[in-house]
């Protein structure tokens, strides 16, 4: 272990976490430094680089997603459908909301989706949230059809409800299922403009954001005491970068998906007699394979699945990441979120990773996922050596250039650019305090001797202090400049000479 690498272990309060270290060189699988590599630790979302590697192994990066609108009844020569629209859920975790004109996935440094676990820092994307509803509402109306006797409903059959950390993972996905709120700060002591999107009577925002002092902590909170109607109340500082970034996690995706999609409707020139509003009637579907035979009225196709591989892993994509068991699940005739599991499971075992040396209970990493840094490396070797490692590896974020690791280390640091990695966060319990569960960095270095190289850092249980969630925010980023550090000397000093 180099003498810097255990400098940056052993400063204050780092020095009270576990730490675990292993760096390989990619070629010769020589282990140049290394310490407590055998042991397990938490990985965080370290763990989406097993998750992505088993689904490019499974799926392929060429992989699209199909979601199609079918249709039961018959049309009449006016346009008149006596039957119901069926939307069926193919996975797509997009549906043409980041989608850009050239057919690549929008992918901010800082997403939405994380918006709430960190404030002030998300961004939105500047394409449409309801693209892909709004296209295949299109195609409806081009199909013919001007009126929908029936129902809309959406088919989310395509593998067994579950729902992971209370978030319901389907395969039907509008806005990563989230309302944004966009808020606007003013002069201290004024009001602060709140906006919404995607705009939809499936939900009300009432809205009382105040704007206090420049430098001081946002404190917005969005919850819903009825359905349909969401309540904002907080603050946030009047040098906020506008629009500060809040959202909502809508509870029933299907009724959700539902709405916008008959809203789209209407708004291309197709009535429908159902009402917009309430539950997705799933009970009146007919069977999935009554549903396959159906005439198709429209389909959306997706970007390839290397695009999605890059959100996941630039952004840490928790809800993207738990699609990819099901979506393996079903590409092998199954049907459940844990045979997916099992297949990634198989994935490395086929990999010559010793099962033992990790415990993955999901594919996002933040429910008792561990993995020992030997194992982590041995995974980054053997995807190297994959058909799809170039996806792969342009999916991880790089350290000082974009994603989770943008602002690391400085642009202008030699390391900047060199290295890609995951990070992994998770805070948590710990001998009954607040403690940053997790910090984790895992991925390539080429080094400035010119090899390449894996690597894999995890420090588990650093306590915060304070005990507040704040603090511990503050901890977990103080922390992953820590990691990135430790990487930026890896990559001056790969073998740790002293």
């Amino acid at each position: 272990m180099s003498a810097e690498l255990q400098k940056l272990m052993d400063a204050s309060p780092w020095a009270t976490g576990d730490w675990g270290v292993q760096v390989t060189d990619l070629k010769t699988g020589k282990i140049l430094q290394s310490k407590n590599a055998e042991s397990k630790f938490m990985t965080g979302s370290t763990a989406k680089t097993f998750a992505v590697g088993a689904a490019l192994d499974d799926l392929g990066s060429d992989h699209r997603f199909h979601t199609p609108i079918v249709h039961s009844g018959s049309i009449s020569e006016a346009g008149r459908l006596t039957g119901n629209l069926i939307m069926v859920g193919s996975g797509d975790l997009t549906l043409g909301g980041r989608t850009t004109a050239a057919g690549q996935l929008d992918v901010p440094d800082f997403d939405h989706y994380d918006a709430n676990a960190v404030p002030g820092m998300a961004t939105i994307t500047r394409e449409d949230p309801l693209a892909g509803i709004n296209d295949l509402a299109r195609q409806v109306a081009a199909s013919g059809i001007r009126q929908v006797d029936g129902n809309v409903i959406i088919d989310n059959r395509l593998w067994d409800p579950v729902s992971i950390g209370g978030t319901p993972v389907t395969p039907t996905v509008v806005n990563d299922n989230l309302i944004d709120l966009l808020i606007t700060p003013g002069a201290p002591g004024d009001p602060a403009k709140v906006d919404w999107r995607p705009k939809t009577a499936a939900f009300t925002v009432d809205a009382n954001v105040t704007t206090t002092p420049a430098g001081t902590k946002p404190t917005v909170k969005a919850e819903s005491s009825t359905p349909g109607h969401i309540r904002v109340r907080g603050s946030v500082p009047a040098d906020a970068t506008a629009p500060f970034v809040a959202t909502f996690q809508v509870p029933d995706p299907a009724a959700f998906a539902r709405t916008v999609l008959i809203e789209a409707l209407e708004r291309n020139g197709v009535t429908v007699s159902a009402p917009t509003l309430g539950s997705n009637p799933g009970s009146d579907l007919p069977s999935s394979e009554e549903v396959k035979a159906l005439p198709v009225s429209a389909t959306y196709t997706s970007p390839p699945f290397r695009e999605y591989a890059k959100l996941i892993n630039k952004v840490s994509h928790n809800l993207g990441a738990n699609l990819l068991p099901p979506l393996m699940a079903v590409h092998h005739g199954k049907h459940t979120y844990a045979d997916g599991m099992q297949i990634e499971r198989d994935f490395l075992a086929g990999a010559g990773i010793d099962p033992n040396s990790s415990t993955l209970v999901d594919a996002q990493g933040l429910t008792g996922d561990k993995a020992t840094p030997t194992a982590q490396t041995e995974l980054l070797r053997h995807l190297s050596r994959s058909r799809d490692f170039s996806t792969f590896y342009d999916s991880m974020p790089s350290l000082g250039v974009d994603g989770s690791l943008a602002d690391v280390i400085a642009h202008t640091d030699p390391a900047a650019g060199h290295i890609r990695a995951k990070t992994g966060t998770l805070v948590g319990a710990f001998k009954g305090k607040l403690a940053l569960t997790t910090k984790a960095l895992a991925g390539y270095v080429d080094a400035k001797n010119g090899h390449r190289l894996v690597f894999a850092i995890y420090v588990n249980n650093v306590p915060v202090p304070s005990n507040s969630v704040s603090d511990a925010i503050d901890l977990a980023l103080k922390a992953n400049k820590q990691l990135g550090s430790m990487a930026a000397s890896i990559y001056q000093n790969p073998e740790g000479r002293n």
